[in-house]
């Protein structure tokens, strides 16, 4: 492999499209964009608006998203967009991001999968498929749901979500950190946070953003004794509000499981990879 970052490879961030309203990913126009595509554009969007959110600058060209400053946790600093891009592309942005982010480590999504970055100083945190569902309105998989479904529409809402999202681990800490969901993206139509409650209590919960084409499902949370109903009802609360679209997301181990047991299918893999320094 050659380890020169070309400079004729790398696109100057002045010549970048700076958006936050990417349409669809640059694939070939007389071929409409295939499942994993549509998969990996949703994704994006999230993380557009995730960026936005905190004010947070970011950057998009034909292969790939990026942000030169510190992400919101679990967020990578580069996205691959296009399965075109090449190990020598990457290797001109991972050069310039590590010139320009803070000291400490960040991570790259490979939406497809298809680069090996040991070789610049990355380790594989993960893989994970990316996952579609066809809409089926009239199918109810969770007749009898033990938990209270709703759509979070106020910013305490969202504060009691975050907290359970947190987990319990973090309650402690909670008042001391930032939060990861600024409440800006309840005011999008585009974004839809379900809460199930015991008791009133949210115990439960997951997020869907629409993108051209599909509804993203992420951050889906529960305990053990409500998985299969959180992955369920979530489903049935996305087909009120995004009435006949298809569901994407990505997930791995037990909950790709879960998903799969709600009627999601695997389409692809993507792989997570983290540099240190």
């Amino acid at each position: 492999m050659n380890t020169d970052p070309h400079q004729r490879h790398f696109v100057p961030p002045a010549r970048r499209r700076k958006s936050l309203r990417i349409t669809q990913p640059e694939v070939n126009t007389h071929m409409p964009p295939s499942r994993v595509e549509l998969a990996v554009l949703n994704n994006t969007r999230w993380y557009e608006a995730m960026f936005e959110a905190h004010g947070l600058a970011c950057e998009v060209d034909g292969q790939v998203w990026l942000s030169h400053q510190t992400p919101p946790p679990f967020h990578s600093n580069l996205v691959i967009l296009s399965p075109d891009t090449t190990q020598t592309d990457v290797e001109a942005y991972v050069s310039e991001l590590g010139r320009r982010l803070p000291t400490g480590g960040w991570s790259l999504k490979d939406s497809y999968a298809c680069l090996d970055l040991h070789s610049l100083g990355f380790t594989q945190l993960f893989q994970a498929e990316w996952i579609w569902r066809d809409p089926h309105p009239s199918e109810a998989r969770n007749a009898a749901p033990r938990l209270a479904w709703a759509k979070v529409r106020t910013a305490t809402e969202l504060l009691e979500w975050e907290d359970a999202w947190s987990g319990d681990s973090m309650k402690d800490k909670a008042a001391h950190r930032t939060r990861q969901f600024p409440g800006q993206l309840l005011a999008s139509p585009e974004h839809a946070f379900f809460a199930g409650r015991l008791e009133g209590k949210v115990v439960a919960g997951g997020i869907a953003n629409r993108s051209p084409g599909v509804v993203g499902l992420s951050n889906v949370f529960s305990s053990q004794a409500f998985s299969e109903e959180a992955w369920n009802a979530l489903v049935t609360c996305i087909a009120a509000a995004f009435p006949n679209v298809p569901l994407v997301g990505y997930e791995r181990g037990a909950d790709l499981q879960l998903a799969n047991g709600a009627g999601f299918v695997p389409i692809g893999a993507l792989r997570v990879w983290r540099r240190e320094g």
